[in-house]
């Protein structure tokens, strides 16, 4: 494959990654306002478990499906190459199938007993058949990128996340009238309605291109040969695959941790199921939403260090490996500590301005931090991937979701903290695994962060941006209201932290980096 093939291909599936994030981020702010905390707290609760179901069924399989189809292609073995995408497809059908009836089938013991709110019920049924799509889209996606066709894997993505937002948008608002509960099943129906339409347009475009009609699956062998063959995909498809389904594992596990502890540790409390819901609901639908859009930039930039260190270690390149190590924690903090810095001051105002709930600014000014730590895991995690210890980051991971349950079973039942708990606990949770992480980059490579060039002037210009916005939104609330004062603070911020990076020259400093 010739590098600018493979470099536009990369953009393509970057470009359609950052389009999908964003959809998936904003479409919570509309959906929040229309179904409240409770309705927000329902739909979480289902999601969890469906992308632990995901990430055992699917995660790795475009990786794997890829990888085994490109080496047939290799060796012109065009038979294989049918054979491994038709067993791919049973196998991760059967697979992805039984988890759709299982999770089905085990809603109302979920719902009732792990979560403690019955009225989950119905949206941990909608979302059931969506594993069952979306096994069978991530076989199409690997097949295509077998033959470095990058484009469909792309576009289906981003069709995906379309048919997704308006199906989530518009279900819940027509059958919010019917019951919160039957609002929100219906929006978490969103996820099957986008797989189906990803699916289908990959399945449209598997069946008129020409070079896909290959030779015949079993020509000229025995059927103990034909059924060893099976097997052996099999075997190569769980042997690639479980790292990566592993790896994406933990964090919704994080997530799984949360929807089992926080509500049932909140009625401990004595909080009623449906406060509980609400405040769960506050927590996972607003505040977690708001920490996730600064690491939109972090999870391009540690996809992009994966390829650069494995790069320039296989060059012995050690040199050029810390500069891009440091510059990528350099823009990290750059862009994390300005963002846990303008949600901790503004967190009431901009609760309330997007999500007409003021309420949920409690837990996001504890949880504001956590897009800072959020941010230095994935780029770490980017880093160690990059030198091929792909295991520890999972392994730092799981050890601060270790601390995040600790956390969130002993915090949350407190009256006198209740949902402050939780967001402490997550992000005690991302400050551990990210620590880990950069330990073992430092015992590895030698590289040790200097505080006072990538952090001190961050720190710094973001101290001077939060007075700047606390004192804008006092004056401009008393001339325009809330939610004008709100937006005039943040663009304000923006300046005034851009104006000040500038004057301390570090955008300079940054450049140079990256030059080199």
């Amino acid at each position: 494959m010739k590098t600018h093939s493979f470099l536009k291909g990369a953009a393509i599936l970057a470009l359609a990654g950052l389009i999908s994030k964003f959809l998936g981020a904003l479409y919570r702010i509309p959906l929040f306002r229309v179904m409240g905390s409770e309705g927000m707290g329902l739909y979480q609760m289902a999601y969890p478990i469906y992308t632990i179901l995901l990430a055992v069924s699917s995660a790795g399989i475009p990786v794997a499906v890829s990888k085994i189809i490109s080496e047939n292609m290799a060796h012109r073995n065009f038979p294989g190459v049918r054979r491994t995408f038709a067993v791919s497809l049973v196998f991760i059908g059967l697979l992805s199938g039984f988890q759709s009836i299982m999770l089905y089938k085990s809603a109302g013991y979920l719902a009732a007993d792990v979560f403690h709110v019955p009225a989950a019920v119905h949206s941990i049924r909608a979302i059931a058949p969506a594993v069952f799509f979306v096994g069978l889209m991530s076989v199409f996606r690997g097949y295509f990128q077998g033959f470095q066709e990058m484009t469909p894997t792309a576009l289906s993505q981003v069709l995906e996340q379309f048919i997704r937002v308006g199906t989530v948008l518009t279900g819940a608002y027509i059958f919010l009238p019917v019951g919160i509960e039957y609002a929100s099943a219906a929006a978490t129906f969103g996820a099957v309605t986008g797989a189906v339409g990803g699916l289908m347009f990959l399945a449209g475009l598997y069946f008129i291109r020409p070079y896909f009609k290959m030779a015949p699956l079993g020509s000229g062998e025995s059927s103990k040969e034909y059924v060893r063959s099976v097997m052996f995909i099999v075997y190569r498809l769980t042997l690639l695959a479980l790292p990566i389904s592993l790896g994406g594992l933990v964090l919704p596990l994080m997530q799984t941790l949360d929807a089992v502890t926080v509500p049932g540790r909140l009625q401990l409390a004595g909080y009623t199921v449906s406060r509980s819901s609400q405040l769960y609901g506050q927590l996972t639908g607003a505040a977690i939403t708001l920490i996730n859009l600064p690491t939109v930039l972090t999870v391009s930039l540690a996809s992009s260090l994966v390829p650069a260190v494995s790069r320039g270690l296989e060059r012995r390149s050690f040199e050029e490996v810390k500069r891009q190590i440091r510059t990528s924690v350099e823009i990290t903090l750059l862009v994390c500590i300005p963002a846990a810095a303008g949600l901790i001051i503004l967190a009431k105002p901009i609760s309330n301005l997007l999500f007409r709930c003021p309420e949920a600014g409690l837990p996001l000014a504890v949880l504001a931090p956590a897009a800072v730590f959020l941010g230095l895991h994935q780029t770490t995690t980017g880093i160690l991937q990059g030198m091929g210890k792909t295991f520890i980051p999972v392994i730092n991971l799981a050890l601060g979701a270790a601390v995040k349950l600790i956390l969130n079973y002993t915090l949350t039942a407190s009256p006198q903290i209740g949902i402050i708990g939780a967001a402490a606990g997550t992000v005690a949770g991302f400050l551990v695994s990210s620590y880990l992480n950069y330990v073992y980059i430092r015992s590895f490579l030698g590289w040790t962060a200097d505080y006072r060039k990538i952090l001190l002037k961050p720190v710094f210009a973001a101290t001077i941006m939060a007075v700047g916005v606390y004192f804008t939104y006092a004056q401009s609330t008393i001339i325009m209201g809330s939610d004008w004062a709100t937006v005039t603070a943040v663009l304000t911020g923006a300046i005034i932290y851009f104006s000040a990076l500038c004057c301390m020259g570090i955008f300079g400093q940054v450049g140079i980096n990256i030059k080199k």
